[in-house]
């Protein structure tokens, strides 16, 4: 940047010379020109021009519309689905629609962060109402479980709980107890889905560096007054990392559980490896639940730096959005709640039970 350097002259200069008093005016005049351009034309801030929009919000919104496959590409959701959705959040979660419906393309930024935290902020109050139990008694025993191969070891289970890890972007100290196993910062996300494959609790922001249980249990404690705890002989399906205490069932230790490890004709060859086999079919429901807003939103791979506050926002944000299409024709990737092991011809590893039952009884069963 340049620089002005004013020099102190002394008076005995100017009177011994006279014929020099014009050209020194002149050349404070140029130097009290070049000061006022320096202060007023470059220390002052200059106004960005304005922004050049394409379209206004509202055009740009009907022109996805319009296209169906762009629609679904944009959004992630059908036109159907989409409008359904507006319309919630405009009638029961937004006063101040007509307001919204003015925000157009080419705003500023601090305009689109205002607009986008007041949109966060009706997305997370439709998560307080719709992510919960359908039924809060779970009287009815789910047809999963009613019947069929998962009848009746798991007929009382009503859903699965596990875990997952969110990257975060934490500046300063704080940097460190959000570092765990992945070697990044991340916070959990814990979570209970029912066997539809919708959330029905959602828990998020502890540090990355917390065990599984660590977690349930700082969740058991500050929100169990909010926490859908099963009913007497009810229980959620968890990965050995819970363990097994009242209300969560956990597969057997020290014996083959992950689905990986019965592939290829490796058929479980015990009580115990079924019953872990079984188990772990029906736990990936919870699974599949994280995997399907993770793939549909990316903000869930890496939040931004927006504290987390606002980060557990949008993660309730975004699992209110998957009940809302769960509950509203799906969606239009593929049935979630069917795991691809059970879609598909399993013949080829599933075990003879009678054989297995045999074996149990003659004391000839064995462990991997």
């Amino acid at each position: 940047m340049a620089q002005l350097f004013l020099v102190k002259m002394d008076p005995a200069d100017l009177d011994s010379n006279d014929d020099n008093v014009d050209d020194d005016m002149e050349e404070f005049d140029l130097l009290a020109q070049s000061w006022w351009y320096y202060h007023y034309a470059c220390l002052q801030p200059r106004r960005r021009p304005r922004r050049q929009r394409l379209y206004s919000g509202k055009e740009w919104v009907q022109h996805i519309l319009a296209h169906e496959n762009d629609c679904y590409d944009t959004f992630r959701m059908t036109k159907d689905q989409f409008v359904s959705l507006h319309e919630l959040l405009v009638h029961k979660y937004g006063p101040h629609c007509n307001r919204s419906a003015a925000v157009t393309f080419g705003h500023s930024k601090s305009t689109v962060s205002l607009k986008f935290h007041h949109a966060l902020r009706r997305l997370y109050n439709l998560g307080v109402d719709i992510i919960k139990p359908i039924d809060p008694t779970f009287a009815t025993p789910h047809p999963k479980v009613s019947r069929g191969v998962y009848f009746p070891w798991f007929e009382n289970c009503i859903g699965a709980l596990d875990g997952t890890h969110i990257r975060l972007q934490v500046s300063g100290d704080r940097n460190l107890n959000f570092i765990g196993r992945h070697k990044v910062p991340t916070f959990n996300v814990l979570a209970v889905v029912d066997l539809d494959c919708r959330f029905i609790f959602v828990c998020s922001g502890r540090p990355g560096s917390l065990h599984d249980y660590s977690v349930l249990r700082h969740t058991l404690v500050q929100y169990g007054y909010a926490f859908p705890h099963p009913p007497q002989d009810k229980f959620y399906l968890v990965d050995a990392a819970y363990g097994n205490i009242p209300g969560f069932l956990a597969p057997y230790r020290n014996t083959r559980y992950h689905l990986q490890h019965f592939q290829q004709g490796n058929k479980p060859k015990t009580m115990e490896e079924l019953f872990n086999y079984r188990h772990a079919q029906l736990r990936c429901t919870v699974e599949r639940a994280f995997g399907q807003p993770k793939n549909k939103f990316r903000i869930l791979k890496s939040i931004p730096n927006y504290g987390l506050c606002t980060s557990n926002r949008i993660v309730v944000a975004c699992m209110a959005v998957h009940n809302f299409l769960k509950q509203n024709g799906g969606d239009q990737g593929g049935d979630w709640t069917v795991p691809s092991s059970e879609s598909e011809n399993n013949e080829d590893i599933e075990p003879d039970l009678p054989d297995l039952m045999d074996n149990a009884g003659n004391g000839q069963t064995n462990h991997t």
